[in-house]
């Protein structure tokens, strides 16, 4: 008989912030976890974005093989970006491979979890879900009227951005506050009704919070003042501390006997903003190319701009889900509208999306005019040369930490699909202008409000329980190694697929058994659906408010 098992998931928790909570003394129950058990870093995918590193945690391999890039994806025929939701998961979910070996599992408002999937325990659908009225929030059905009569209207999408853009940070705090201690109490009480084998429940209402207000919480954001970061402190703080008391609570109905896997998808770090100046260096540099839009077609992408700007500012989350969910043909139209861009594809070799680069390769893409081979190896090298070569006009400094190439990073059946140059941004600049190699500048008009926070490749990881070692070392494992490790401790076999290990390292010699696996072929979560389809469906709980897209 294996243990049970819970896996708290914390978006966007970095190790260097719940150390600093520890030493507050603001998370005391996270801080006996971490005395009793492993404490470090969990690397995230290569593009660090929620939906890909959540899709990765719980299928145990990484974009190119479950097809999740962004909350936007390519499709494929096509230069369009299409929301997606569960149904473009490519590989099975470690509750759909528990559920299917005859455990019992409960999965709780994970992101990329709507619509849920019929498994032996419980689902609440997470992000991308309109409303807790959906078909489809929760497994079975019925579970929906018993959330609506023990909390009513549950929360699903974290409001923080139209708090704090206004300056209301107490609100933002509050609003993020409720939704993690509303999540956590429902997986308490469904822990003690169901007593699953396996528990996960995720609250993201702390990265909401954090993109919004990281100035506030991080001393080293160059926006930040002491004065004001003290005046919100308290409002703030009791975010984390409601966090830590709902986590103490779920540990208490959980009992001593259960194991625990603590686990953020990302870090947090200040956001440079030079993302948004990518489209201009491309076209200063003659790889994009702007198309022609006629009179008319300004005319409504401006109207619709303006439409856009003010939903942002005056209706919280939930209600732009719902408008979204039935208008789901507005969606591309949106896109290309927020941008106020449109390409020349006969004549575009580069283009970006979700913050990375894009080549228009032949036989790829629509219009491709790069060919494979020698034109694209030295196109990504000079990419990358120019990219390094940007420097911070304010500061004088590089405004690119490093590129890395899609090729080495992923693999799998959607890995054409994938970015072909990631590129990440020093995170201690807040860049408004770049200079380019040449003395050029590269300036944006009427630039998008950014988000003070920015996702880091670096989230935490607590592994603690009788099953694993108390080790004050730290560790630095990869997000990919969670769903190998889950299945493991609960006795199931490994699948060869999974790009990641067993943490054997951290799990106690007397626990630890061989690890067993298995040759799975090309499995398919749910049915491979194409996110063509997906777009057509009823959904899109649009993520704007978090600043992923313009």
């Amino acid at each position: 008989m294996s243990q049970p098992l819970l896996v708290v998931g914390i978006d966007g928790l970095p190790p260097t912030l719940l150390r600093r909570l520890i030493s507050e003394d603001a998370a005391p129950n996270l801080e006996r976890l971490v005395t009793r058990g492993c404490f470090g870093t969990l690397r995230s995918t290569p593009n660090y974005q929620s939906a890909s590193a959540w899709s990765s945690l719980v299928t145990g391999v990484n974009p190119g093989k479950h097809g999740i890039l962004h909350f936007t994806n390519p499709v494929r025929g096509s230069y369009r970006f299409a929301q997606i939701d569960a149904r473009a998961r490519l590989m099975p979910t470690i509750w759909r491979l528990l559920s299917d070996a005859g455990a019992k599992v409960a999965a709780l408002n994970v992101p990329v979890s709507f619509p849920v999937e019929p498994v032996r325990g419980v689902m609440i659908g997470g992000w991308l879900c309109p409303s807790p009225g959906t078909p489809g929030f929760t497994h079975p059905p019925e579970l929906a009227h018993w959330l609506a009569e023990e909390f009513g209207d549950y929360p699903i999408h974290p409001d923080a951005r139209r708090h704090a853009t206004s300056g209301r940070y107490d609100h933002a705090a509050e609003a993020a506050r409720a939704g993690i201690a509303t999540k956590l109490h429902a997986a308490q009480l469904l822990l003690a009704r169901e007593r699953p084998d396996v528990l996960c429940v995720v609250v993201t209402e702390t990265d909401s919070l954090q993109h919004w207000c990281w100035h506030l919480l991080d001393d080293a954001h160059p926006l930040h003042d002491a004065s004001e970061a003290e005046r919100w402190r308290a409002e703030l703080l009791n975010v984390y501390t409601t966090l830590d008391a709902g986590i103490g609570r779920l540990l208490d109905e959980a009992g001593e006997d259960a194991d625990v896997l603590v686990v953020s998808d990302h870090g947090q770090a200040p956001n440079c903003g030079g993302q948004v100046l990518l489209r201009p260096w491309l076209v200063h540099e003659g790889y994009l190319f702007p198309g022609v839009r006629g009179g008319a077609g300004r005319a409504a992408d401006g109207l619709l701009r303006v439409g856009l700007a003010t939903l942002r500012r005056r209706v919280g989350n939930q209600a732009k889900a719902w408008l979204r969910a039935r208008l789901p043909r507005l969606q591309s139209r949106a896109q290309g509208a927020a941008s106020g861009f449109v390409a020349d594809w006969s004549r575009t070799r580069v283009f970006t999306e979700t913050g990375h680069l894009f080549v228009s390769l032949r036989d790829r893409w629509p219009e491709g005019c790069v060919a494979p081979g020698s034109e694209y190896e030295g196109l990504l090298d000079e990419l990358s040369e120019g990219l390094l070569a940007l420097r911070d006009e304010a500061t004088g400094l590089a405004a690119v930490d490093h590129v890395t190439r899609g090729t080495a990073e992923f693999s799998g059946l959607e890995s054409d699909l994938m970015p072909d140059l990631l590129v990440h941004w020093r995170n201690d600049l807040r860049v408004r202008r770049l200079i380019t190699r040449d003395g050029n500048v590269i300036a944006r008009h009427n630039p998008p409000e950014l988000p003070l926070g920015a996702h880091h490749p670096d989230g935490t990881l607590i592994a603690s329980g009788p099953s694993f070692l108390a080790n004050d070392r730290p560790v630095c494992v990869s997000i990919y190694d969670i769903a190998p490790t889950v299945l493991h401790l609960q006795g199931e076999p490994v699948p060869t697929y999974m790009d990641g290990r067993v943490l054997m390292e951290l799990i106690r010699s007397e626990r630890a058994e061989e690890v067993r696996q298995v040759v799975v072929n090309a499995p398919a979560g749910q049915g491979g659906r194409s996110l063509a389809a997906c777009e057509d469906e009823v959904v899109r709980g649009r993520l704007r408010s978090l600043g992923y897209i313009e």
